[in-house]
């Protein structure tokens, strides 16, 4: 099922614990006023001339303000729910799906943007579990498929406006796409032996 209800909701322990965890750093590192979140967040130039990879995954928990938080574990509960719930991808999958296409957002940044961009937050994971739950729509559930279009559709409008990382949501996006299809159709393969 698509719709998020209390039952799912209590089944989402995974999302639950991503949710704490980014909240968690939030607090840690924007409340408290450590130094520590600059030496986290991605900054093109600190990846490229000083080897700082790390700053490709650490961004995926890391939030600028409350309203850049509130809206990620909004999309994070949405989807992340719907993703884990679904009898098409195992948790390990859904795990998978997150951080790579986060990754992979950050990746296209990294390639795309200026030397000297920085950039946070979980929204290519996110927009990657928008994209497998796309794949659900399509596969599973197409009476949503315009819905799902209008609303994809939004969100990269959105993602439009200044001081948002449009590569890392649409990259991660597509990632979420691509690895849905095939955790989908590995699936099915599944099925027929």
């Amino acid at each position: 099922m698509i719709f998020l209800d209390a039952e799912s909701l209590k089944d989402a322990k995974i999302t639950l614990l991503l949710i704490f965890i980014n909240i968690f750093c939030y607090i840690t590192f924007n409340l408290i006023q450590t130094e520590d979140f600059i030496l986290l967040v991605q900054i093109n130039r600190n990846i490229i001339e000083d080897h700082e990879i790390w700053r490709i995954f650490t961004p995926i928990f890391l939030h600028i303000d409350i309203i850049h938080l509130f809206s990620n574990m909004i999309g994070l509960l949405l989807f992340g729910a719907t993703i884990e719930n679904s009898r098409v991808y195992s948790k390990f999958e859904y795990i998978f799906i997150y951080f790579l296409s986060g990754l992979i957002g950050n990746l296209f940044s990294l390639i795309l943007l200026p030397l000297d961009s920085i950039s946070l937050g979980a929204s290519g994971a996110i927009f990657g579990l928008i994209g497998a739950t796309f794949v659900l729509v399509v596969t599973e559930d197409r009476s949503l498929l315009f819905l799902a279009l209008i609303y994809i559709l939004f969100f990269i409008a959105t993602s439009l406006a200044p001081g948002i990382n449009l590569w890392a949501h649409l990259f991660g996006l597509i990632g979420g796409v691509l690895l849905g299809y095939i955790f989908k159709q590995k699936g099915k393969d599944l099925e027929h032996y």
